[in-house]
């Protein structure tokens, strides 16, 4: 089996997709310049959400606020990202597992802590999962979910967690962001997390519904990791199947969609 940044390299050297100038990437996202410029300081204020999170104690959120920047890859660096504005996607996200996805510079506002980080085996599996909050999300504007994935983060590094948990998330329009780099494990499934690529669709599906852009996208994503990494059948997991998981996740009306997912793509 190749490494995860091999099959990964491979895939983007077949990826076609219009190459992104930067004034269409402007227009494009809702923040008007790179890095979440229209996330202004008074809403860089994150809670973390009680229903999941488990907050921890006050001490232990500032250390991780004030956690001062670390060596990351290439694919967690804004400053190399910023700088492959106009190049085409498949440099915009080098290290997401999937690479029309976009970029963690984009939302992220701190790196991921490399003294955490294990490296990622070849990928022989996926595993899907909602977020569960009772702070339910129904918008797909970019600035919300740019918001959303960063708490997420904030959390998980909260929770002594090296960088967000899941690999990729799927947000209410379908659209596909960049979490953890590929590189390294995730943190998204107890002593399963090896060789294991979460994918995170965005919602409490115990409470809300999944968009049918949502789905598509989650087809679409399952596909490709699939054909990318090459996984073999039976490898597609939701939270709930992994035996040790203990939890509902994702959500009584998404399970079904995944198994009709994976039942229609042969997965």
């Amino acid at each position: 089996m190749e490494p995860p940044e091999v099959a990964l390299l491979r895939a983007q050297a077949t990826f076609r997709a219009e190459l992104l100038s930067r004034r269409r990437f402007l227009a494009a996202s809702a923040f008007g310049v790179v890095g979440l410029a229209a996330c202004t300081p008074q809403r860089a204020e994150l809670a973390l959400p009680a229903a999941e999170w488990r907050e921890p104690p006050p001490a232990r959120l500032a250390a991780a606020a004030e956690q001062p920047p670390t060596e990351a890859s290439a694919g967690d660096t804004p400053t190399s990202e910023a700088a492959a504005v106009g190049a085409g996607p498949a440099l915009l996200a080098p290290d997401a597992a999937l690479p029309w996805a976009k970029p963690r510079f984009l939302w992220a506002r701190g790196a991921p802590e490399r003294t955490l980080l294990n490296p990622m085996l070849p990928v022989t599996c996926v595993t899907v999962h909602h977020d569960g909050l009772e702070d339910l999300i129904w918008t797909a504007r970019a600035e919300a979910v740019a918001e959303r994935l960063e708490r997420y983060r904030v959390g998980h590094r909260a929770r002594g967690w090296a960088d967000i948990g899941y690999h990729l998330i799927i947000d209410r329009g379908g659209v596909l962001w960049q979490g953890r780099s590929i590189r390294w494990q995730g943190a998204h499934v107890q002593h399963h997390n090896e060789g294991n690529i979460g994918v995170l669709v965005m919602g409490n599906f115990d409470l809300q519904s999944p968009t049918a852009a949502q789905l598509t996208a989650l087809r679409r994503v399952l596909v490709d990791l699939r054909r990318t990494y090459g996984m073999q059948r039976g490898r597609v997991y939701t939270h709930k199947e992994w035996a040790e998981a203990q939890t509902a996740c994702p959500g009584s009306r998404l399970q079904p969609r995944v198994e009709r997912i994976r039942q229609s793509i042969g997965a």
